[in-house]
């Protein structure tokens, strides 16, 4: 524990949850004496800017992003939303991992990588894609068996790094 940095930074009672966050991230990077509170940690993960971003995307593929940030969630549940390059993503052990966005045409994934696609080429046969995104739609959304093998070939790149 370190003694000094709780002395000097006491989290006030009655804080609210912005300022709770705030003061468990300092805590982690500084001392760490102790697990995050459940609700804070969930709140922690959790981007208010996505839901924001997903309440201007037309509701077809709403309802599509929506599926996948669940799937994301459920595979990762340690990784933290988060907004990178104006996107929808999530950042796991320091590394954006994934992210998504509505398109004109349908959605697109972001592995956030430029070898996570290639890899997968034969998974990922059937979809559009370009260097660095996979797209889909509302009538071919992106299965959570490829979502998982998505995000493990990515999760593998950040560990080589």
């Amino acid at each position: 524990m370190n003694a000094a940095w709780h002395e000097r930074h006491v989290l006030p009672e009655g804080a609210a949850l912005e300022q709770r966050i705030a003061w468990h991230r300092e805590h982690q990077r500084r001392c760490a004496c102790r697990p995050i509170p459940p609700k804070v940690l969930d709140a922690m993960r959790r981007d208010p800017a996505i839901d924001v971003y997903l309440a201007g995307v037309n509701p077809r593929s709403r309802a599509v992003l929506q599926k996948l940030r669940k799937t994301i969630r459920s595979l990762v549940p340690q990784a933290e939303e988060c907004i990178s390059y104006r996107l929808p993503a999530f950042r796991y052990r320091g590394n954006i991992i994934a992210g998504f966005s509505a398109t004109a045409t349908g959605c697109s994934y972001y592995p956030f990588s430029g070898t996570t696609l290639k890899t997968l080429a034969d998974a990922i046969k059937g979809y559009g894609k370009t260097k660095s995104a996979l797209h889909f739609g509302a009538d071919k959304p992106l299965p959570a068996s490829l979502v998982r093998r998505l995000l493990r070939a990515r999760i593998a790149e950040g560990q080589r790094q």
